[in-house]
């Protein structure tokens, strides 16, 4: 829903001829448009970027702490080693 508003604001022009640079203005003019099946016109391309990217990225994610032998300890797990 935010992207739908800053997409806007950013095609809004120089001077913002349409909200005068207002987050409000253009978030109730849109609402007015559309209502609220306006803010998330866009999703569904965005939904299929997204997701096998962020795929990806945990795939990699968990290969390369394999490839490294990354551990997963944390603070706590430290400090009741130390004691």
């Amino acid at each position: 829903p935010l992207d739908v508003i800053k997409t806007r604001m950013q095609t809004d022009g120089p001077r913002g001829e349409l909200y005068g640079g207002s987050i409000i203005k253009c978030a109730v003019s849109t609402y007015e448009e559309g209502g609220p099946m306006a803010f998330l016109r866009g999703s569904v391309p965005r939904l299929m970027h997204k997701v096998p990217a962020n795929g990806c990225f945990f795939v990699f994610y968990e290969l390369f702490r394999r490839m490294l032998h990354v551990e997963g300890a944390t603070k706590k797990d430290s400090s009741a080693e130390a004691k």
